[in-house]
């Protein structure tokens, strides 16, 4: 997804994977200690951050659904994140609920639930890979205070002012884990205004934001819609900004807006 997350400024969506302990001398049963846990913390891209296979999604998909079908609760409230149907103010549940999450307003009992089941979903990915995610600028007006006239400022003053910039998401945030199934993110090779295969299209375009992060072995991801390669982050997500650039990808701004269209590398974890 490109994401389903806190931004209002348009629809957020389609429409929203030991060996058995030796034996000791004097036959002694050898007692294997448990692997340790993650050690939260930034990825230290020490092997680069290579895409997911198809197995190792695959796996962390199945997971999923077999925790799902072991609690209905836990299956409803992720129904109601990955349901397409837009409410009365134009959104989908999923962007109603992260955006009061993000902006610190009151959760409704549903939206609480939906978001709490979409969050008990995610575990480690272990491995320090690329997901994308496309966003409106008020994602970083919140987090980063970006002025809303940041079109005029140059890369350099924008790597200034955001490079470093630190924080912990109160919402969940939909990533891909495969560009090309991101519905926001340009493709390449594409006209303006050509859809989901274009560079600036309705779907594909108006999403001033685009966000590469790389993620530590740590983070945490559900794994919930393979049609749209969704892996939402959990709540709490550490997040630093890495780097900034005007884009490489499709226009210079927006069809829409008009804004200039900003290319970030984020590390999370």
């Amino acid at each position: 997804m490109g994401g389903r997350g806190s931004s209002m400024r348009g629809s957020q969506g389609m429409g929203g994977g030991a060996g058995a302990p030796a034996a000791a001398a004097q036959a002694m049963p050898t007692i294997q200690a448990a692997p340790a846990a993650q050690q939260a913390g930034p990825p230290t891209g020490a092997n680069g951050f290579g895409h997911l296979t198809p197995q190792q999604v695959s796996a962390m998909e199945s997971a999923a659904q077999r925790q799902m079908m072991r609690d209905p609760a836990l299956a409803a409230g992720v129904t109601d994140y990955i349901n397409p149907v837009m409410q009365s103010n134009g959104k989908a549940l999923s962007q109603n609920a992260n955006w009061a999450a993000a902006t610190g307003q009151p959760l409704t009992k549903r939206q609480q639930q939906m978001l709490d089941a979409v969050d008990k979903l995610a575990k480690p990915i272990g491995q320090e890979t690329t997901l994308y995610r496309a966003d409106h600028p008020d994602f970083l007006e919140r987090h980063c205070g970006l002025p809303s006239n940041y079109s005029s400022m140059s890369d350099s003053q924008l790597r200034k002012l955001l490079v470093g910039s630190t924080w912990q998401n109160s919402s969940l945030e939909s990533t891909a884990y495969d560009s090309r199934n991101n519905p926001f993110w340009p493709q390449p090779g594409g006209a303006r205004g050509t859809g989901s295969s274009g560079q600036g299209g309705i779907r594909s375009g108006n999403r001033e934001i685009l966000i590469r992060y790389h993620t530590a072995k740590s983070a945490r991801a559900a794994f919930i819609q393979p049609s749209q390669s969704e892996a939402v982050l959990a709540v709490g997500t550490h997040h630093k900004i890495t780097g900034v650039r005007s884009t490489r990808l499709g226009p210079s701004r927006t069809y829409l807006s008009g804004k200039k269209v900003l290319e970030l590398e984020i590390e999370v974890w």
